[in-house]
């Protein structure tokens, strides 16, 4: 009887997890399904601007040590290290009643000086951060950096405050780049001035204009796909309704949209299919080979790779983190 009982409880035990097994896999069925959506764009005329992000410090544009006069005797000191000092304000004092003062608003970073009463020698020293004009150095990937020249501005934002916008200028570039295996980067400086706001170490995001064209004909990024010949087309829908391949030659590009220097007209149409990946717990999209990324320390844009490398010649679109869409092997685009 026991044994009766013990296999009616096992059978039992069996179909509830057959059940509850049956249960997962139907919903990790339903966690591949696909969803195609198609959209319709009108080619139109548009502002495109390619930028690039980086960011970095705020650090002073110029420090130095300040000589003490060798004829007078040192009383005390009037400020700490690491003090903040307006311009003609007291640093040091001397015996004779006379003082050591502030050239120009800085920062006190180190100071030598003798002992109580004795004379100052040529040894002895003040040294200061300028506060007035400030730089902040920022990285360059070797592929944009033919795009950047000195004297070139550049939008400078404060983490601290990032509703209010410097302008700085490009004031020197590196001429050796440092290798990482990622590719070589440059460092450039960039010079602004304060606003006595701005505390040295305060870190920034700068964005440099690389290329900038006004009202050019454009489309949407992700209406652009690569064949496997490795040329650019869209799917341009026609006055019946059809849709045909059309081969673009296609110029700069920003988060949102893609110069076409030929292959479309205004007011040409073209398709867009969005691929959704449905799931319970997250979805993806495939929006062409101009899939969203970002780039930079910390900014970033929308993009594509062409054959998995990157464009290095300026005229082309940033690239991206998204995978190219293939045409069907043995297809061609029509012009």
């Amino acid at each position: 009887m026991k044994k009766k009982i013990l296999l009616i409880i096992l059978l039992i035990i069996i179909i509830i997890a057959s059940f509850i097994i049956g249960r997962q896999v139907g919903l990790n069925t339903d966690d591949d399904k696909t969803k195609i959506t198609i959209k319709e764009e009108t080619v139109s005329s548009h502002d495109i601007k390619k930028t690039l992000t980086a960011s970095g410090t705020v650090e002073s544009k110029t420090t130095e040590k300040l000589e003490l006069t060798t004829t007078k005797y040192f009383k005390a000191m009037c400020v700490e290290n690491d003090d903040t000092v307006k311009l003609g304000e007291n640093i040091l004092e001397y015996t004779d009643g006379t003082y050591l003062t502030a050239p120009y608003d800085s920062v006190i970073i180190s100071s030598n000086v003798p002992e109580t009463e004795n004379k100052c020698t040529s040894s002895n020293y003040i040294e200061v951060s300028n506060l007035d004009s400030l730089i902040t150095k920022i990285t360059i990937n070797e592929n944009e950096i033919n795009n950047v020249s000195v004297g070139q501005d550049v939008e400078i934002k404060l983490t601290a405050n990032e509703d209010k916008t410097y302008t700085g200028k490009i004031t020197k570039l590196d001429s050796v780049g440092t290798y990482e295996t990622s590719g070589s980067t440059f460092t450039a400086d960039v010079e602004f001035e304060n606003d006595d706001t701005i505390k040295l170490g305060m870190s920034t995001s700068c964005t440099v204009t690389l290329k900038e064209e006004k009202q050019v004909i454009a489309v949407p990024i992700e209406s652009i796909y690569e064949n496997s010949n490795g040329e650019k087309y869209v799917n341009k829908i026609n006055e019946d309704g059809t849709t045909e391949e059309v081969i673009v030659e296609t110029g700069i590009a920003d988060e949102n949209y893609v110069q076409i220097i030929s292959g479309l007209e205004l007011n040409d149409k073209v398709q867009i299919e969005i691929e959704t990946t449905e799931s319970t717990n997250n979805s993806n999209n495939n929006q062409g080979i101009f899939g969203e990324f970002r780039q930079g320390m910390n900014g970033e844009q929308k993009g594509y790779r062409q054959n998995g490398n990157m464009p290095n010649d300026g005229g082309e679109p940033p690239t991206d983190r998204g995978q190219m869409k293939q045409a069907p092997s043995g297809t061609s685009g029509t012009k």
